[in-house]
Formats: C-alpha cells, sequence, structure tokens
C-alpha cells in the first residue's frame, strides 16, 4: 500500500500571546523547558468553523474531492453528533462517501494516516484528514502551568492512493491505566482539563523511544516528526533514543502544542525539505496512546 500527502493547511489561533506574559516564568525559562514564544488563542470560531477554513482552502488549492473525511477531534463543539458530518456538508461533498471521527488527541492525525492507507486503493483514490482542538476552552485561567503549554490549532491534509509502497511501517499502542493523567473533568459545573505532567512525560519517555527503534531497525531515517509535545519531553526523547538532533523537526519557534495539528504544522513547515525522504512520525498523548510510522514522504 502506499500514500502521498499533500502540503497541510494550518490555521492557528487568531490571538497571538507572549509565553511570558502569562506565566512569572523567565522567557528563557520557558524556551527551555516548553519550547515556545508564543501561544495562539481562538476567541472566536469554533471546533466546525476552524476546520471548515483550512478544508476549504486546502480542496481548493488541490482541486481534489475526497472519497472519505477522517476528522480528528476531542473538544468539539456539541458532545454528539460528530462535527463531521456537518463538515462534509458544507464542503459539499458526496453523501455515499465515508466519512468518521477519531475521538483522538496528539496521536490522532497518525492513527489517521493507517487508516488512510487501508482505506485508499484504486476506488478510493483520495482522502482528507481534518485536525481541530481548541483546549483554551478547557484551561482555567488560573492554571498557569498548562496554559503556556497548549495552542488552539486546525489542520487540512489530503491524501492519495499511491501504487507503489511507501509506507514502509507502523507501529501502536496504549496506557489505558493511566487515562486518566490528561483528561477534561468536570469540576463545579465546568469542563477542566487536568494534567499530571510527571506522568503524561513518563508514558512519552517510557513508550516513545521504544515504539522508534521497533519501526526504524535496520532503516536509514532522514526526518523525525514528532508530536511537539514540549521540548522537554522531545529531548529527552531524542537523548534516550540516541536520534542526531539535526534530524528533528519543531514548531517551537512559532507557537505551542497544537495536540493533533502538530504534525500536520511540522509537515508544512518542511514539505520540500522531506520530499523523497525515509520519515518517521510520532504522535503521542491523550488516551494514553501513541502512533508512529515509517514511510517515504512523495
Amino acid at each position: 500500500m502506499g500514500i502521498k500527502i499533500f502540503k497541510p493547511e494550518i490555521y492557528l489561533g487568531s490571538t497571538k500571546l507572549r509565553a511570558d506574559k502569562i506565566s512569572r516564568m523567565s522567557l528563557k525559562t520557558i524556551q527551555d523547558k516548553i519550547g515556545s514564544n508564543y501561544l495562539h488563542v481562538e476567541h472566536k470560531k469554533d471546533i466546525l468553523e476552524m476546520s471548515l477554513l483550512v478544508s476549504k482552502k486546502t480542496l481548493n488549492k488541490e482541486k481534489i474531492k475526497p472519497d472519505f473525511l477522517i476528522f480528528v477531534s476531542q473538544g468539539q463543539d456539541d458532545i454528539f453528533p460528530s462535527a463531521a458530518e456537518s463538515l462534509a456538508s458544507k464542503l459539499g461533498l458526496g453523501k455515499n462517501i465515508l466519512v468518521l471521527t477519531l475521538s483522538s488527541g496528539c496521536s490522532g492525525f497518525v492513527q489517521a494516516l493507517i487508516v488512510a492507507n487501508k482505506l485508499l486503493n484504486n476506488k478510493n483514490k483520495n482522502g482528507l484528514i481534518v485536525c481541530a482542538e481548541k483546549y483554551s476552552k478547557y484551561i482555567s485561567k488560573n492554571d498557569i502551568k498548562t496554559r503556556i503549554l497548549f495552542s488552539d490549532a486546525a489542520s487540512a491534509t489530503i491524501v492519495k492512493h499511491n501504487n507503489k509502497n511507501n509506507f514502509y511501517r507502523e507501529n501502536y499502542g496504549h496506557d489505558g491505566k493511566n487515562a486518566s493523567s490528561l483528561m477534561v473533568k468536570n469540576i463545579n459545573g465546568s469542563n477542566r482539563l487536568k494534567m499530571n505532567g510527571q506522568n503524561v512525560f513518563l508514558f512519552g519517555i517510557n513508550n516513545i523511544p521504544e515504539s522508534i527503534k521497533r519501526i526504524s531497525k535496520n532503516l536509514t531515517i532522514d526526518k523525525y516528526l514528532m508530536h511537539n509535545a514540549s521540548k522537554i519531553m522531545i529531548d529527552a526523547i531524542v537523548k534516550k533514543s540516541s536520534i542526531d538532533p539535526k534530524k528533528i523537526c519543531t514548531s517551537f519557534h512559532l507557537t505551542g502544542n497544537t495536540v493533533s495539528s502538530s504534525i500536520p504544522l511540522l509537515i508544512n513547515l518542511n514539505y520540500r525539505k522531506l520530499l523523497n525522504k525515509k520519515i518517521l512520525m510520532s504522535g503521542f498523548g491523550v488516551g494514553l496512546s501513541w502512533a508512529s510510522i515509517v514511510m517515504k514522504f512523495i
């Protein structure tokens, strides 16, 4: 099986904030730990509106009509139904195409690629993966440590069937026992994001290096696109995995953790550099879950 990934369209929350204006920590401390100088928060558009905006842009640019839509989001505007069907309708997609939702976060885009690779064939030639999240609506203004970590964002990525197999390996898993380490809870009538940072960090450094090792064995990887959770997390994974730091793609100079749009943002920023290269993508987070793949980027 093979898959071509087009350059994603990205939307970052319209309000740009300096991280050190939110926290009492110095900008250098924030850069060393979190990595980002700026955060992006969306106050006006909801999940569906952000998704519609990026989807229209990529469909108009590429002039491709998708045969299926995979929508990745946890914090949708309504508990149900999913926004996927409304999005497909507003985009004018055919009513007989497959539309599905992955209620997944930071591992969601790579999970969607794994699913898309199995759906793509000579009949279903094109697919659309849309990721959107607004964590800001779940974070208390008093929860500074979490506020300076996450940014609101959406992305839309077209994928196309390729007759040559360029999708080499995949690995995925979960640690459901510790799922409550990153979750939204109803506290005094308000939905609030609660995160045990230490547990999430340990989950990452205990599972992602092993996932990377399994799928990269005997392969030379040119570029690594790992979910930009935080600089301290990426640095720890890189060190434990003995990866050349020059092969790591990051987006911390632009914004904070954009959840499921993190890897699409990396693809957007490095698209030409990835062409004809062996790349490893790894998403990890809410669930707690991870998904990793190795492919030749065409």
